[in-house]
């Protein structure tokens, strides 16, 4: 166990980043930045928050991506459960923090970046399998097309724009959902089918 916790970054990469995560989160809130888009003419003002998931779905990608293949082909545990366990732990741990901020500073927007990040890391972990490390690039990618083609009008977005809804969109908790079983799904039969190589 304390070998794979090394091989896998957890201490080194992914707690900081989790830290990270909810100090900027905590500290940008509702703070927004006025963004270019194609969608909307005026008045694009996007979320601070609604970048600060990237932190953790970056850290969680690479940490699942260190790998020892000699230890790992050879090992007795099964090496696809603790990497799933260590994305419920992580996603978890941000489910926490997101909550309990949002609910003490009386902050949705913390909140909703708490289910970007459940969406975004499942959309990462679609990726995996096929892009590896570089997987990052898919909710980097989203995250910026929500902001440039996401907006019916500066308040209102579409439907598929996940990352760009208020908290209490249905659409949005759903789809956060749906992305994250299917990833982590997706990855854990990948890391099995792997480990199962000779």
């Amino acid at each position: 166990m304390t070998w794979w916790l090394k091989a896998r970054l957890a201490h080194s990469v992914l707690a900081p980043a989790v830290a990270a995560f909810v100090l900027l989160t905590l500290l940008f809130r509702d703070g927004t930045v006025v963004l270019p888009a194609i969608s909307v003419t005026a008045g694009n003002a996007v979320l601070l928050a609604g970048f600060t998931p990237l932190l953790v779905v970056g850290a969680l990608v690479q940490c699942l991506d260190s790998r020892l293949e000699a230890a790992e082909a050879t090992s007795v545990r099964r090496i696809a459960r603790l990497d799933t366990g260590l994305v419920a732990a992580t996603l978890a741990a941000v489910a926490a923090f997101t909550v309990a901020g949002g609910l003490l500073l009386d902050s949705p927007a913390v909140v909703a970046a708490g289910r970007n990040t459940f969406f975004l890391a499942g959309m990462a972990l679609c990726g995996r399998p096929w892009l590896g490390r570089a997987s990052i690039a898919l909710p980097t990618a989203w995250i910026f097309l929500v902001v440039l083609v996401g907006h019916r009008t500066a308040d209102d977005f579409f439907p598929w724009a996940v990352t760009g809804h208020a908290l209490g969109s249905s659409t949005a908790a759903g789809a956060a959902v749906a992305a994250l079983i299917l990833g982590a799904g997706l990855d854990h039969h990948t890391t099995t089918r792997q480990g199962q190589r000779p």
